[in-house]
């Protein structure tokens, strides 16, 4: 009698670890969640950004509108309306428009990821660091591009760091210096206006 007892008081004690667990640690989904609620419960959102990979520190800034975003750094500016997507190079006067993949839309705005990220990827908890909840992302398919994603996430549900490896090894590491949300942006914002560079060639590879 004594031995169940003791037994049913283990397996209730373990229930209870387990129930406390689970309440104390969102799975992967729900943070995700709470990151896309972040961006939908807003008419748009703005960052200031800056990647870290081969070519050093850029820093940048981009307005995201679900799918839509408009990006911006030193060396580039890229608009992408939901179906075109639109490359300015301030290096040759260059304006490229295509049709891009989820891998091209990813090199272009590193943000994309978290657009469709239920439709792309698996995502699993990693350790917290520094404060921070981790997700680990991976492609659903194996011609993407991407290797996997690292997500880190704030205590207010943002994304603070984001780091993609590529399949190839490259490492694109981008930390987000602030994010916010804001109201609703004009359609043009996510679409190259010529007059912005009249004189440039534009490559069409569509």
């Amino acid at each position: 009698m004594i031995k169940h007892r003791t037994q049913r008081l283990a397996a209730l004690v373990f229930g209870l670890i387990l129930a406390i667990a689970a309440h104390a640690a969102p799975s992967a989904a729900q943070i995700m969640a709470a990151v896309k609620a972040n961006f939908t419960s807003s008419a748009a959102v703005e960052a200031l950004f800056t990647i870290n990979g081969g070519d050093g520190a850029v820093q940048g800034s981009v307005q995201i509108a679900g799918p839509r975003f408009n990006l911006s750094t030193p060396q580039l500016h890229v608009w992408y309306d939901g179906k075109t997507q639109w490359t300015y190079l301030n290096s040759s006067n260059e304006v490229s428009i295509s049709e891009p993949t989820a891998e091209e839309l990813t090199a272009a705005n590193p943000f994309a990821v978290l657009s469709e990220y239920a439709r792309y990827y698996n995502c699993r908890t990693l350790r917290e660091l520094n404060g921070l909840q981790r997700i680990e992302l991976t492609p659903k398919a194996n011609d993407g591009g991407i290797s996997r994603v690292v997500l880190c996430v704030d205590k207010k549900n943002w994304p603070s760091v984001l780091t993609i490896v590529f399949d190839d090894n490259r490492t694109m590491v981008v930390d987000i210096d602030s994010i916010k949300g804001r109201n609703a942006l004009p359609e043009n914002t996510f679409r190259y206006d010529a007059k912005l560079h009249p004189a440039a060639e534009i490559i069409d590879l569509r």
